[in-house]
């Protein structure tokens, strides 16, 4: 029996999940969790096989959590869970010890089958995934390497660029500090960059503002 826990801050989707493989005879949902913290805290008890990772928690980045999960817990496998299909994302995952990496459209069959991949030491990456990440390392990046970004993701990104500081963002933008932070965080992700002058270079010379 496959155990498996799943983190991820919207119920909807941890109860999609818990109803998708609630039938599968090989595995078993043993525990949900909504930020990170409460899966650092209670893991060691409620030890799985494979953890459903959402990259994008309230209260904590899901790469470092992964990086975290991975050293304490050589063994356990995780699954990046995302909406997020730019490079940057996927690539930090995997380089931070994640098996695999799905979007949350993902259907039952492929989770299954993902689940299964990820529990017996390989990695899985879906078809849309390997296509992403061929087409950056050959250059055809016209899909990959110019993301979407969210209206506020491109009202934080142009202050930045302006040189505002997070605290003053914050003000503009009537948003806390560390939801600025958090967008920070993404963008610095999506558009494959190190800091804040990655992140002006790159938004420049991409046109990334309106």
């Amino acid at each position: 029996m496959i155990r498996v826990a799943v983190v991820d801050d919207h119920s909807m989707v941890l109860k999609g999940i818990e109803s998708m493989l609630e039938d599968v005879e090989n595995m078993c949902v043993i525990a949900t969790f909504g930020l990170g913290k409460q899966l650092l805290g209670d893991i060691d008890s409620e030890m799985p096989d494979v953890l459903l990772l959402d990259i994008n928690l309230p209260d904590s980045n899901g790469i470092d959590l992964c990086k975290t999960l991975v050293k304490k817990h050589p063994k356990l496998a995780i699954l990046a869970l995302s909406n997020y299909s730019e490079t940057g994302f996927i690539k930090n995952m995997l380089r931070n010890g994640a098996r695999g990496y799905l979007l949350k459209n993902t259907a039952k069959e492929e989770l299954i089958t993902a689940i299964e991949t990820v529990y017996v030491g390989k990695q899985y990456l879906p078809l849309s995934i390997k296509d992403i990440l061929l087409n950056d390392s050959i250059g055809n990046s016209n899909a990959s390497f110019i993301p979407k970004l969210t209206r506020r993701e491109k009202e934080v990104i142009t202050l930045i660029v302006k040189e505002h500081t997070t605290q003053e963002i914050s003000e503009l933008l009537f948003i806390s500090p560390k939801t600025v932070e958090s967008h920070r965080n993404n963008l610095t992700q999506k558009l494959g960059v190190r800091n804040t002058a990655g992140l002006v270079r790159v938004a420049l010379e991409k046109g990334l503002l309106d």
